[in-house]
């Protein structure tokens, strides 16, 4: 039986592909993760990622002076 991926692991993974832009691959090969489980990985990860940084960074203007 295989184990799951770390938290970290899935985060390391996600942060190397919007900092480089590796290929699923590449990133396959770095962290001897199968392309089709990163694939899965880094859209979670990111997803993740926006929904707690939205509402610090990414607020919606309240009025249109802004």
């Amino acid at each position: 039986m295989r184990l799951a991926i770390s938290v970290e692991e899935r985060l390391a993974i996600t942060l190397r592909f919007l900092a480089s832009g590796d290929s699923y691959r590449s990133l396959s090969y770095l962290f001897r993760v199968p392309q089709q489980t990163i694939s899965k990985i880094i859209p979670e990860c990111w997803d993740a990622i926006y929904r707690c940084l939205k509402p610090d960074y990414m607020e919606v203007p309240s009025s249109e002076d802004c």
